[in-house]
Parts: C-alpha cells; sequence; structure tokens
C-alpha cells in the first residue's frame, strides 16, 4: 500500500479517527498561514454538514459551523477508508514530517484524542493553534495548556477564565477589557506567526474575533 506522505494517521479508536494533513503540501489558508491541520473523524460515518465530525455533538455554534464538512473533511475521511494514511509510530521519519506548525483541530473536536497523545505531537512541532468548545467538562481541564476555550458570551470567558482556561469568543457582545482583538484582524498578521491561541502556554489576554465563516451569520 502506498501512503499519503502529505498526511499521517495520529489516532484511531473504534468511534474515532484523528489525521494530520498538510505536512509536505502546506495550506494557502488566508488567516491560518501555512500550517498543517488536524481533522478529528468519526471512524464509520463520513463528515457531512449534519453529522460534522468526531464530538460536535452539543456544540453551541453546531448550526453555524464554519467549516465545510463536504470538503476538505469528506476527502480526508475517504482517504481514510482507502487506507492512504500512514500510522504515526514516532519514527525519525514521523517526527520529521512534525517539523512544522499545526492546527489542533482544523475540524472536529481535540478532546476525542486524549490530552497527553496531543502533547507527544505538540512536542515535536513548531508552533500551534487550538480550540475546543468542551471546555466545561471537569475531565477535559488538561487540555487548558494548549487549547483555548471557545467561547461566545462575556459570562462563558469569565467561566471558562475562573477555570483556568484562555478563551477565544467569536461576536457577540462588545470586547472587554481582559480581552484584545484577534491580530490577524488589527494587522493582518497569521496565525502561523501570532502563536497566541495556544492555551497557557502563553500568559496573554483572552482573544476576541469578529464572527467568521461561511455561516457567521448565524453567530450571534
Amino acid at each position: 500500500m502506498r501512503h499519503n506522505t502529505n498526511g499521517l494517521l495520529l489516532y484511531e479508536t473504534d468511534s474515532t479517527i484523528v489525521i494530520c494533513t498538510g505536512l509536505k503540501k502546506k495550506s494557502d489558508n488566508p488567516k491560518t498561514g501555512p500550517m498543517a491541520q488536524t481533522f478529528i473523524l468519526k471512524r464509520r460515518t463520513p463528515p457531512t454538514y449534519n453529522t460534522k465530525g468526531a464530538g460536535c455533538e452539543g456544540c453551541p455554534i453546531h448550526d453555524g459551523c464554519y467549516v465545510l464538512w463536504h470538503q476538505a473533511p469528506l476527502s480526508v475521511y475517504r482517504s481514510y477508508k482507502g487506507k492512504k494514511y500512514k500510522p504515526y509510530t514516532g519514527s525519525w521519519e514521523d517526527l520529521a514530517m512534525l517539523d512544522t506548525h499545526l492546527r489542533v483541530g482544523a475540524a472536529g473536536e481535540p478532546t476525542k484524542m486524549p490530552s497527553h497523545k496531543w502533547r507527544e505531537i505538540l512536542g515535536r512541532v513548531k508552533s500551534w493553534t487550538g480550540y475546543t468548545h468542551r471546555w466545561k467538562q471537569a475531565s477535559n481541564l488538561s487540555f487548558r495548556s494548549f487549547c483555548m476555550a471557545s467561547v461566545h458570551s462575556v459570562k462563558d470567558m469569565e467561566k471558562a477564565n475562573d477555570m483556568g482556561w484562555r478563551t477565544y469568543r467569536v461576536g457577540g457582545e462588545p470586547m472587554t477589557s481582559s480581552e484584545i482583538m484577534c491580530p490577524h484582524y488589527t494587522t493582518g498578521v497569521q496565525c502561523i506567526d501570532c502563536n497566541l491561541c495556544n492555551g497557557t502556554h502563553s500568559n496573554g489576554k483572552n482573544i476576541y474575533a469578529p464572527a467568521h465563516g461561511a455561516r457567521k451569520g448565524t453567530i450571534k
């Protein structure tokens, strides 16, 4: 079997797969820059607008999700089903591929892969961004060190801060004194060069951003 040299299968259970792509052919995303990306998907169900990825059930912006699930996530899923991705083993070849900048969860919920597995990967990359909507669960507190809590109200921002999270808040109420505007919207800097959205690995303020994405009009 000839594997796709642009990606790795980082994690696999009976219900969940985590696949990293963009390791050689870099993304041209204008906001993030050429970062590798991870897709957290259901192992047995192809992603669609309704089914989405692993852990997306109950997401507060389920209907306003910015991800176009029928595009890149579905393509990744089909490649996985075709056994195109090499399983990550920690070999020197794998580690060399991970010498990159990484998006923790370009699609899907990062908490579907154990935090110690993420830390193993993040210990190898140059930098990362990470976000989770499942920050309220006590069992996910270990993700604070590398993920931002995705929130959509000042009340939730304050609650997350009390739990030790830094936050990334999209849309809604005006920016507060404990937040700064996402630098992409003020200076045009890309995520690959910003490095503020990496949980408590940075000790900066919370981040605020205008609603964005294909369905930004549904986010209030």
